[in-house]
Parts: structure tokens; sequence; C-alpha cells
């Protein structure tokens, strides 16, 4: 059977996995007459919905069956990999984060533990990581002078390349394989 043909009660019961209606309700700040409602086949608000699918560490459109969810990342993975997918997002189009960033250095050694985070297959920390990196990684550029620039601009290349291959790594992982399974290609040879 598909994702798409079980109900939004059906897909909750799942998604939600071992936690009660109680801790789902209380993660996702809705009330339990809410989760209750939903998994008896009744509906909820657009607010409510967007809540217990967070809550879930997943998407609205998993939770209501438009998308598969990504079963072989546990709910905090795929938080983490959210995370990384807003921030490469701000970070591409330049959106300015409040961040005190760290020198080029500081930031190298960033980027060679999310890389090793990535090969080791801790996504969950790769996520932390990359989230907060890839902020950093953008105001070191933005505030770098023509000094720094280019060593400034290596970091911010290194982390959009580690950044893809995590989102690589989602791909691939709703087929079941991903880290020691499936090896990206190595483009990273110029590191260092």
């Amino acid at each position: 059977m598909q994702w798409s043909e079980y109900t939004t009660s059906e897909r909750l019961k799942a998604l939600r996995g071992g936690m009660t209606q109680e801790q789902l309700a209380e993660a996702a700040d809705v009330s339990v007459g809410v989760v209750r409602k939903l998994e008896r086949g009744g509906t909820a608000s657009l607010p409510s919905l967007l809540s217990i699918a967070d809550a879930l560490g997943t998407d609205i459109a998993v939770l209501l069956g438009q998308q598969a969810p990504r079963r072989s990342m546990d709910r905090d993975e795929r938080a983490a990999l959210r995370l990384v997918s807003a921030a490469t997002h701000d970070a591409a189009i330049g959106i300015p984060a409040e961040v005190e960033p760290g020198t080029v250095e500081e930031l190298r050694a960033v980027v060679r533990r999310a890389d090793a985070a990535y090969w080791g297959g801790r996504y969950t920390e790769l996520g932390t990581l990359l989230g907060r990196l890839l902020p950093e990684a953008r105001a070191r550029f933005d505030v770098a002078g023509l000094d720094e620039r280019e060593a400034a601009a290596g970091v911010l290349t290194d982390t959009f390349q580690t950044a893809g291959m995590a989102r690589q790594c989602a791909r691939i992982t709703r087929s079941g394989v991903c880290g020691a399974d499936v090896r990206p290609p190595d483009c990273r040879a110029g590191r260092g």
C-alpha cells in the first residue's frame, strides 16, 4: 500500500511511533484533544497540523500523504536536515544572520568536523554543525577584508559543498542507503 493511500489518522499513528498522544500534544503545543480528533479521522487547523508535523520531525506533506516519509532516518536526523536546508537557503541568498563569525581557521576546523560527521554517518551531528556553520561562514565572507576574502570564500564554498552532500544523502536515504553504503564522488581533494 502506498503512503498516500493511508488515512491521515493512520499516517499520524505511524509517524508518532512510540510517542504517546500526550507526548505529541505537548511537543506540538496543541491540546491532546486535537491529536485524538485527528487519530479518529477528524480535522485540525493548518497551524495545528504544521505544529504536529514539526513535533514529529517531518513535513506537513508527509502527514497529509503527499510525500512518503524518509523511513530510514530518525526524527532528529530529519529535523537536522531541515535546519541545514533553511540555513543553506538563507546563506545562499545573503540573508544576514546575527552571529559573530569565527575566524577562517576556526571555521575550517568546523568544516572538517562536519565532513567527519558526514562520512561517519552521524547526520544529527552534521545537521547541527551545518546549521550553525552556514550562517557563520557567510558572515565571515561578508565582513572579510581584501586580505581574507579568498580564504573566507573557500570556507563558504566548502561549507556549501558539505551541505550539498548532506542533501544528497537525504535523497539517497529514501532508498534506505547512504554513508558507508553509497559514497558520492569526493570533490574535496583540494581542501586544505
